[in-house]
């Protein structure tokens, strides 16, 4: 299947987010999700569930994670494949979210300490890392 398309402004708040995605073929719904999951699509109801219980920057970036979800159908993801999907998914979303330029020149002010690095981006250090990781490596490989 071909994937879905969307357009993500690594500006956008999450309440900008949640508008975004009400222009798509996907449902946004808060729910109160089991601890340590943040987020959750189903492809069968093409849904997103987001945890009420988490910080506006874990939604936006939760947000975003189901979204790249939906836009490959993963729904359908093979089980075997399961951790490539997730591993595209994080990548995407680190990519996503987190301006080259602006992590660079950030890197610098704060000497590379996550932190204050991710507050300013307004993600998660989990997505920080995923770009230091998952984004980096293929920009300057």
């Amino acid at each position: 299947m071909q994937e879905r398309e969307f357009y993500i402004d690594p500006h956008m708040t999450y309440g900008d987010l949640r508008r975004y995605a009400d222009t798509l073929d996907v449902t946004v719904s808060s729910a109160t999700l089991p601890t340590g999951i943040n987020g959750i699509y189903s492809e069968s109801v093409r849904t997103v569930l987001i945890d009420r219980n988490t910080s506006y920057t874990q939604k936006r970036c939760t947000l975003v994670h189901e979204l790249v979800h939906w836009s490959y159908w993963d729904g359908s993801c093979d089980p075997r494949n399961l951790p490539k999907c997730e591993t595209r998914t994080r990548r995407l979303t680190a990519q996503m979210l987190v301006p080259m330029k602006d992590a660079e020149r950030l890197g610098e002010e704060y000497e590379g300490e996550l932190s204050p690095i991710a507050a300013e981006l307004d993600v998660t250090i989990q997505v920080l890392r995923d770009y230091q990781s998952l984004v980096l490596p293929r920009t300057y490989a």
